[in-house]
């Protein structure tokens, strides 16, 4: 199973990294503990990693491990709005027989409206949308900012731009929403 970051023919397409990262996420245990937390670190840049670990409030040096537990904890609580990424719901679909979802059990599908926006200096942009997969409602538009690796041509994470149109979460705020995670 290819995995981001890698410079295999299948992920020189950012939709592809931008899918695979999302369903790592939406399993983040499997096949370990804490793996979609790892593939999302280790898929972004020295920038996104310090967004990231500040998110959870871990000081710089904290091991790897610690962080992706942090992550975990902080994504995977209850009435979390990032919670939609790990499956716990989409809000809409929580409540259809008055049970609560656990990790894994997304209730959204992925579409990316648009082209990738590739600037040939080694970034692109991406939008992606999380739509419900029963009502088809817009749920959350990301955009994602990519990097790619000199190394080897890998793309990487270097932001997400995050916009909540479910009820319950404060649509339109945009950027602050991901740093929110702990919030």
């Amino acid at each position: 199973m290819h995995r981001p970051p890698s410079n295999s023919t299948h992920f020189a397409d950012p939709k592809n990294v931008v899918t695979s990262l999302l369903e790592s996420l939406l399993r983040p245990h499997e096949p370990v503990p804490y793996f979609g937390y790892e593939i999302l670190y280790t898929s972004s840049t020295a920038h996104w990693k310090d967004v990231l670990r500040k998110s959870v409030g871990a000081p710089e040096g904290t091991q790897k491990e610690l962080i992706y537990r942090a992550l975990s904890a902080s994504m995977e609580r209850d009435h979390n709005q990032f919670g939609i990424l790990v499956g716990l719901g989409t809000d809409h679909d929580a409540t259809i027989d008055g049970s609560a979802l656990s990790v894994g059990e997304g209730g959204y599908v992925t579409e990316f409206p648009w082209d990738t926006l590739n600037y040939y200096d080694g970034t692109a942009w991406l939008e992606c949308r999380l739509r419900d997969k029963h009502s088809d409602t817009l749920l959350v538009v990301l955009g994602w900012s990519l990097e790619q690796r000199q190394s080897d041509g890998a793309w990487l994470v270097d932001g997400i731009d995050w916009q909540d149109f479910r009820e319950k979460y404060r649509p339109g705020i945009g950027r602050e929403e991901w740093e929110r995670i702990c919030g």
